[in-house]
């Protein structure tokens, strides 16, 4: 037998007689996993903390529970200090999956509240989502389930449904960090409410820099969506629309848009007078998912329901771009556009006034390719 063949068992069995196992382990049974964690500013000015804590149980047959926690703090750091000093064992975020700021934190600025995520190895960033609550986000997080869900797993699914029906982009505490870093993008993040006893969405946050500048309703989300050229699995418009039948019926026609790739054009001009153009262009392709009407849609009537669509879509477009503009949010980044492209007139610029001047030039062309398996 050959030396070689011997020593390498022997050395294997000696290497691992000299291991001393793992010095940092962590027993789940030791561990609170926070799943939610809330940020709101209490009356008297300090950072208010409020986290779901989810229980391991002490035997497999059981499930898991939850507890609801708060505690205060001159800045989120010393208020998980102290929420540690509250509960017993540690607290880990590693199924940490939302960060819910109420709208007052939002209000004074993101950075502050959000700095202790960037800094902490320990607390993960890249799919923990980061939204709005119109009111406190204790609030909500108090309310401890939601029918037979924990308020945390409610929310976490709410947002990823909606995501997929292209009202929120899949925006997380990473992306949130990047657009703070930017001065030539602005972003906007779910924005929810609690209505009674229910969780219910208002739209989208709009933010300038770091700070909450205003808001857009649901139908308007998803075509910011859209014209940020994202979208979910869905993406659904109902709108009454005039056929000229005999009888004078408008219809509801509801249309997805979410099921076919969406074109997009994007374009950012400087002209002579350094006035900033946009096109800002959505080429749709629809399909008819609900036509309550007693006739089927012929030729003729597709030509006038494409028709119909883009004139409304393109009229709500500019609202929407009004809208962003008057909350001074560059949610398309046309700064970063300027500052890649046209950086000496990026320079001349002062772009927290001189965003709002900016000239766009929306446009919506849908064209329905399938009207369902009903003829």
């Amino acid at each position: 037998m050959k030396l070689g063949t011997i020593a390498l068992p022997v050395l294997i069995i000696f290497s691992s007689l000299s291991l001393t196992g793992c010095w940092d382990q962590e027993y789940l049974k030791d561990l609170h996993l926070a799943y939610g964690v809330g940020i709101d500013i209490a009356n008297d000015g300090r950072i208010q903390e409020t986290v779901e804590l989810i229980i391991p149980p002490e035997i497999e047959q059981k499930g898991t529970t939850s507890e609801i926690h708060t505690s205060y703090g001159l800045n989120l750091r010393s208020a998980s200090n102290e929420m540690r000093n509250r509960v017993r064992g540690n607290i880990r975020f590693l199924k940490n999956g939302f960060q819910l700021l109420g709208k007052s934190a939002a209000e004074q600025g993101l950075y502050s509240n959000l700095d202790v995520n960037f800094r902490d190895p320990n607390n993960p960033t890249s799919n923990v989502r980061a939204i709005i609550a119109e009111g406190k986000a204790s609030d909500m997080l108090e309310q401890k389930t939601v029918g037979e869900l924990k308020v945390g797993e409610f929310i976490t699914h709410k947002i990823e449904s909606l995501e997929e029906m292209s009202i929120f982009p899949k925006e997380t505490l990473d992306t949130v960090f990047r657009y703070l870093k930017d001065p030539g993008q602005d972003f906007a993040l779910p924005y929810i409410a609690l209505e009674g006893d229910e969780i219910i969405t208002r739209g989208l946050a709009l933010f300038h820099d770091q700070y909450y500048s205003g808001m857009l309703n649901p139908d308007q989300s998803i075509l910011l969506v859209l014209l940020k050229g994202q979208k979910g699995k869905n993406a659904r418009f109902t709108k009454k629309i005039a056929l000229d039948y005999p009888d004078n019926i408008e219809e509801y026609i509801t249309i997805n848009v979410g099921l076919k790739k969406v074109k997009r054009k994007f374009k950012v001009s400087v002209s002579a007078d350094k006035s900033v153009e946009v096109h800002l262009e959505l080429k749709l392709q629809a399909i008819v998912e609900e036509f309550p009407g007693k006739r089927s849609l012929k030729e003729n009537d597709l030509q006038k329901v494409n028709q119909a669509f883009s004139e409304i879509l393109t009229k709500e477009t500019k609202s929407v771009v009004e809208e962003v503009q008057k909350a001074n949010c560059d949610i398309f980044g046309v700064g970063r556009k300027l500052i890649a492209y046209h950086h000496k007139v990026w320079k001349d610029k002062n772009w927290p006034k001189d965003y709002r001047k900016v000239h766009f030039h929306p446009k919506v062309d849908v064209k329905i390719i399938d009207t369902g398996i009903i003829e």
